[in-house]
């Protein structure tokens, strides 16, 4: 089944803004590197305490939700909403490795003109140097444009 949108990361900020979306009645891909978290998912769990179980299982239900680990299964979107964590260094200031190497696992994937949104709190210009440069060094077109940037 096509989905509209992938949301990558499903913690607390993940998970909500996927429900959010099924609610909406946008087909939502869920992606995360934990396959627990994904198996609760598409079984109709939740495992973020204040996120009940039956939001969850009625938007599994409906097809509106589903999960998965395989990044490359972005290909299969129009949009993708990166939500991976941004922990602070040393320096306080925000590791962005988990959002580069989504990055590297998304880019050979994305599709001419899919939207690639960061959600992930960090600097400004992370989205547009940092995480543009490795969508497009990584990208199959590589013709300086990274997919929806």
């Amino acid at each position: 089944m096509s989905r509209d949108i992938a949301i990558i990361g499903l913690g607390y900020v993940g998970l909500p803004l996927s429900l959010q979306f099924a609610r909406s009645g946008v087909k939502v891909l869920g992606l995360d590197i934990d396959p627990p978290k994904v198996e609760a998912i598409n079984q109709g769990r939740s495992y973020i305490k204040h996120i009940d179980g039956s939001a969850v299982l009625e938007q599994v239900k409906a097809g509106r939700l589903a999960a998965a680990t395989d990044f490359s299964r972005v290909k299969e979107v129009q949009a993708v909403i990166i939500c991976v964590p941004t922990p602070l260094n040393k320096n306080r200031e925000p590791d962005i490795s988990y959002i580069l190497e989504t990055g590297r696992a998304i880019a050979p994937h994305l599709g001419r003109g899919t939207l690639v949104v960061l959600e992930s709190t960090t600097f400004p210009g992370t989205t547009d140097e940092d995480l543009r440069a490795v969508l497009e060094y990584l990208s199959p077109r590589r013709d300086g444009h990274a997919a929806g940037l």
